[in-house]
């Protein structure tokens, strides 16, 4: 297999803002001419054309030829079952060995090319299901239908939806790598695990004790030239808020805000941009202490894992108050927060709605109080910073879903940290609040932090090769999202694992996408390292 051909002047790589703080790389390494090799003096380096002459651009046509086919399959978390039997059938398909658990995982064997039978077994892992969100407008319903990729130039998104790239384009690799008898790699393992976006409940369950690889090379990052090699852990907390409901006579008032920027409530929540649940808690406590309302419903946030783009809620005011003065309230709250938010919102809306006098299910005066004191005592964002790594988010929590469903209203709160001890102490300071104020708490998943090893030779060996395509050395870093492998190595002593993946933004929203040639670039390194795994 070809790999890349680059010309003589080095790539520009655009440099990590934050997203993501760097620890150290591994250590540079020359490049030597064979007298440099047997003790010879003066010799000159071999030069990077030299270095680069034997690599070409791969061909990935066949990886957005999948990528398209599991897009028209719905592949929401908790519901991985139609995605998860396509992969089994591609592995059927293809005469390759295959194990699918009850969790909806897979694992394909592939044997080696031949002539490297001898060289050490590796993994490719990647996740299987995706975070559903949509347009607020768009008539969707992704659980049954499918997304709609739209291609910009060199960007792919999704009509109105989250394109799924997180972590499609893994298994689309993967699918890709299996299916091609022309690369050269050794014994091969793919991995393709469920509902991570979850809690990383298909990493949790799945069973690796027979996998033969003790090197794992995981596709669920988002920066083409940056290495990820440790991760934080966390933890799924969620929280029933009891809500009375009785039939009640007013006037109901339709409260919205929209237009967020949201992202990714680990890779992002450094950029501090508003909730959409924590905005509208603002806002009703703001109404309430003018005028005491009833409150009918409150619901926002798509998954626990993305900060919500809005919200909305609906509340009863008696028939005696001052529209005036409540729509004055409500616009200067709604004009302080656009203040407060002006850099990382500028698109913040917020709409309200009278309607006419009627009688609804609404809760006591005495219930609303109670429910909002405790959604204002609520932690937010972050809460430490690491103190061993600058500019690193260590602990943080996203209050990502809020619905009102019957006689409660259910919250989804997504915790984070390097420190295990520490995302143990803000979910216990989860459920202590939550009981304070009368709710019932449930720490649903948790998963342990992917510590950083000194000792990586599958490190070792993707940085020489990224070296080798581009001159230059990658970036290797710890990010504050959460990534399997450390379950997996957890599962498997001596497991020695390294993320990498495409340039992909706005992940878990509306505005995700995917650069095409990006793509082309990680998958021509993931051949190019599967080559030198077989040497």
């Amino acid at each position: 297999m070809q790999l890349f051909r680059k010309s003589r002047k080095s790539p520009k790589r655009k440099p990590s803002v934050g997203k993501k703080s760097r620890i150290d790389n591994t250590e540079k390494t020359e490049v030597m001419t064979e007298s440099d090799a047997a003790g010879g003096e003066n010799t000159a380096p071999v030069s990077q054309e030299e270095e680069t002459a034997a690599f070409e651009k791969a061909n990935a046509d066949r990886v957005f030829h999948y990528f398209r086919e599991i897009s028209a399959i719905p592949h929401g978390s908790h519901h991985t079952k139609e995605i998860s039997d396509y992969i089994a059938a591609f592995a059927k398909e293809k005469g390759l060995e295959y194990v699918q658990d009850d969790a909806n995982n897979v694992i394909i064997s592939k044997k080696a090319s031949e002539g490297c039978e001898d060289a050490e077994p590796i993994a490719l892992q990647g996740h299987i299901d995706m975070v559903l969100a949509s347009e607020p407008d768009k008539e969707i319903d992704l659980l049954t239908e499918p997304v709609s990729i739209l291609v910009d130039g060199d960007w792919m998104s999704a009509d109105g939806t989250t394109l799924g790239a997180d972590n499609g384009i893994a298994v689309a690799m993967m699918l890709a790598a299996l299916e091609d008898d022309e690369i050269t790699h050794p014994y091969l393992e793919c991995i393709f695990t469920s509902d991570e976006e979850v809690g990383l409940i298909g990493a949790n369950a799945i069973d690796i004790s027979g996998l033969q690889s003790r090197r794992l090379l995981n596709l669920d990052s988002e920066d083409e030239g940056v290495f990820t090699a440790g991760c934080a852990g966390g933890a799924e907390v969620v929280c029933r808020m009891p809500l009375k409901l009785k039939n009640r006579q007013g006037l109901v008032l339709n409260i919205a805000v929209s237009g967020l920027r949201g992202g990714h409530s680990g890779a992002e929540i450094h950029i501090g941009s508003a909730n959409g649940n924590v905005l509208m808690s603002r806002m009703l406590r703001t109404l309430y202490s003018v005028c005491p309302f009833n409150l009918i419903r409150i619901d926002g946030g798509d998954a626990d894992n993305a900060v919500p783009t809005g919200a909305k809620a609906q509340v009863l005011f008696s028939k005696k108050i001052s529209c005036e003065e409540i729509e004055a309230a409500a616009a200067a709250e709604a004009e302080a927060l656009k203040q407060e938010y002006s850099a990382t919102d500028p698109g913040m809306k917020w709409d309200i709605e009278w309607k006419d006098e009627e009688t609804v299910k609404a809760a006591s005066k005495k219930n609303t109080d109670n429910l909002l004191m405790y959604l204002m005592a609520l932690p937010n964002g972050i809460t430490h910073m690491s103190h061993v790594i600058a500019g690193m988010p260590q602990t943080s929590l996203n209050l990502g879903i809020i619905r009102t469903e019957g006689d409660a209203v259910r919250l989804e709160l997504m915790v984070r940290s390097g420190v295990n001890s520490q995302a143990a102490y803000l979910a216990d300071r989860l459920v202590c609040i939550t009981k304070g104020f009368g709710g019932k708490p449930e720490v649903r998943t948790s998963y342990p932090a992917w510590e950083y090893r000194d000792d990586s030779p599958l490190r070792d060996l993707s940085v020489s090769t990224y070296k080798k395509l581009y001159g230059e050395e990658p970036k290797v870093e710890v990010i504050h999202a959460g990534l399997e492998c450390g379950i997996l190595a957890g599962k498997l002593e001596g497991l020695d694992c390294l993320s990498a993946g495409p340039d992909l933004e706005n992940v878990h929203t509306v505005r995700e996408r995917m650069k095409i040639s990006s793509v082309e670039n990680v998958w021509t390194f993931v051949l190019a390292l599967l080559k030198e795994a077989a040497l």
